[in-house]
């Protein structure tokens, strides 16, 4: 059976019962069924931890994160209407709690997100043989987009790592952030802009001091 006290250390409109195997679970659970939560904790545990650690870039802290998620999950579950999806809530209250994190502390370092897909429109290709010439200089633009990403706000992290880490669709991370679409549109060219930015003036200056 489920317990609170076993922490992740691994690396996810209304419904109707009969239409949502989630919505079962949920009513079993309310019911005091704690192998329904047991099961929900299997099924999303992963979902969740990869949340985390896309925006706190630390093991530690996104295990406590997915533990403390689903902790609230379980004390909360009496507030859940079926307004939205399972999945959607719990990814708004993981998202929520490394926001939070992110902006208690000073710095933080983000290590997970090495691809950043700019045009929606180009699918992603398995990247092609590289010299090593080449590949020295993309290893040095990883670090950069690493290091770019570490200066982003908390809450334009957690929109560029839903979109282009999770590869959520628009209108899924405007019900967990909480946005329209309008404002996660807004919000996702505007946390871009200012990564693209950042990156060119730091992926330069990187070359320039590696030149000299």
């Amino acid at each position: 059976m489920w317990n609170p006290a076993h922490a992740v250390r691994v690396g996810a409109g209304e419904t109707t019962l009969e239409s949502d195997p989630d919505a079962r679970l949920l009513e079993q659970c309310r019911n005091g069924d704690t192998e329904a939560f047991e099961a929900l904790f299997r099924k999303y545990q992963t979902y969740v931890y990869n949340v985390s650690v896309g925006m706190l870039c630390n093991n530690e802290d996104a295990a406590d994160v997915t533990q403390e998620t689903f902790l609230r999950i379980h004390r909360n579950l009496h507030r859940f209407r079926g307004e939205s999806s399972f999945s959607t809530w719990l990814y708004r209250v993981a998202v929520n709690l490394c926001i939070t994190e992110l902006r208690r502390r000073q710095r933080s370092r983000f290590q997970f997100l090495e691809e950043l897909q700019h045009d929606d429109d180009t699918p992603m290709h398995e990247e092609p043989v590289l010299s090593p010439a080449e590949a020295m200089e993309q290893e040095a633009d990883r670090q950069v987009v690493r290091d770019v990403l570490n200066t982003l706000p908390p809450d334009y992290r957690a929109i560029m790592v839903l979109r282009h880490f999770q590869q959520m669709a628009y209108e899924e991370i405007a019900d967990v952030l909480g946005l329209t679409l309008s404002q996660v549109k807004t919000r996702l060219f505007r946390a871009r802009k200012l990564f693209k930015d950042r990156f060119l003036a730091q992926a330069e200056t990187s070359r320039a001091l590696q030149s000299s």
